[in-house]
């Protein structure tokens, strides 16, 4: 029973996921843009209560990627108009993927052959299709770089030497973020938005497995 007892607890955390998600709803429904920066934050507040240090010490990453997602989210949402606005909110969620990567590379390996075939993938996609739309240098090289971070951050995130279910739920996120700026990028820039409903779910729903991910990986290492 003094077993038991420890274990409910830690498994009582995974229900606190009902909130990001319940955000996230609230979100998709038009309710404002507080519960689009809900999501993250109580994510955040989820990974800074895991209780073992040692997975403490490598999520600040994360939850710093997480913070920075609100404040990209932020200017893109209250651009006007603004091109600036614009490309500091691109800047922002660029920071985001830098935290991922270094999360992801302190814990494993960057897996070169995706790499590659995700930068020739994206390469070719931001010549033909965004290149053309954009007239802005600065702008142009902020979506640049931010195509470069997002497959970085894929391919790292692939390389993750943790326990399987682990990384394959945080590849999972990572895949989500990128899929969905995908889609930003369709609408911004080539007009397509036949598809652009799927933006916002795959956004929180990136947050949501990356949360899932570590939660699960504190969850193994006390039950073991």
């Amino acid at each position: 029973m003094g077993g038991t007892f420890p274990f409910l607890v830690k498994f009582s955390r995974f229900l606190l996921l009902a909130l990001p998600v319940i955000f996230a709803v609230l979100a998709l429904s038009g309710r404002g843009s507080f519960y689009r920066s809900a999501v993250p934050a109580s994510c955040c507040i989820i990974l800074l209560a895991v209780s073992d240090q040692k997975i403490k010490s490598m999520i600040w990453l994360i939850v710093v990627a997480f913070l920075f997602s609100i404040v990209g989210d932020w200017f893109m949402s209250h651009r006007n108009g603004q091109l600036l606005r614009f490309i500091w909110g691109i800047g922002f969620f660029l920071m985001a993927h830098i935290g991922y990567i270094l999360f992801c590379v302190q814990q494993g390996k960057i897996r070169y052959k995706l790499l590659s075939f995700l930068l020739i993938g994206y390469l070719l996609f931001f010549y033909v299709v965004l290149y053309p739309s954009i007239h802005d240098n600065g702008l142009l090289a902020a979506v640049l770089l931010y195509i470069l971070a997002s497959c970085l951050s894929l391919a790292a995130a692939a390389g993750l030497r943790l326990p399987s279910a682990t990384r394959r739920l945080f590849a999972i996120g990572i895949a989500l973020l990128v899929f969905s700026d995908t889609l930003i990028a369709f609408r911004e820039f080539a007009g397509y938005k036949a598809v652009y409903y799927l933006m916002f779910p795959t956004y929180y729903g990136s947050q949501i497995m990356i949360t899932l991910s570590l939660l699960l990986l504190s969850f193994n290492r006390k039950a073991s």
